[in-house]
């Protein structure tokens, strides 16, 4: 049960991220289509917030992993997300952005950037980061839903 339990908390955190990214999507790609939005603006940046919050404990949660090779404190899940990142940055065929580049300020500086020339960036690292959490959510949905 308590394997499901994680499963759940994953699943709802990663919808959550991917909300996020959506709705940071959505407003960038907008704004270069110049039809900006006020109400959209403040979901904007709160999903700004949230995508920074959830990198800078990534980017911890990398750091020590690639030292220590573990990661210690996180549930099994994260530690999965852990690992499937670290993937991700040895794969330049797939994932190309800067976000897997190793240069997580460079993607924090794009997160909070108002220059029209940091959109397409920022849109490249939110769609690699959906996809990841995208495959993350189908192994979550998987244990939750079993074979379906």
């Amino acid at each position: 049960m308590e394997t499901e339990w994680l499963a759940i908390q994953s699943f709802q955190h990663s919808q959550n991220l991917l909300s996020a990214i959506n709705t940071l999507s959505i407003h960038t790609k907008l704004e270069l289509a110049g039809i900006p939005h006020e109400e959209r603006a403040a979901a904007a940046k709160q999903a700004r917030e949230t995508i920074a919050s959830f990198l800078t404990e990534l980017e911890e949660m990398v750091r020590e992993a690639e030292k220590e090779k573990t990661i210690l404190g996180a549930d099994p899940r994260r530690r999965q997300l852990v690992e499937s990142f670290i993937e991700a940055k040895h794969n330049p065929r797939r994932f190309r952005s800067v976000l897997f580049q190793d240069a997580s300020t460079r993607v924090q500086e794009l997160l909070h950037s108002d220059k029209e020339e940091d959109s397409r960036p920022l849109l490249e690292c939110l769609k690699e980061l959906r996809v990841l959490l995208e495959e993350h959510i189908h192994t979550d949905a998987m244990q939750i839903l079993g074979e379906i």
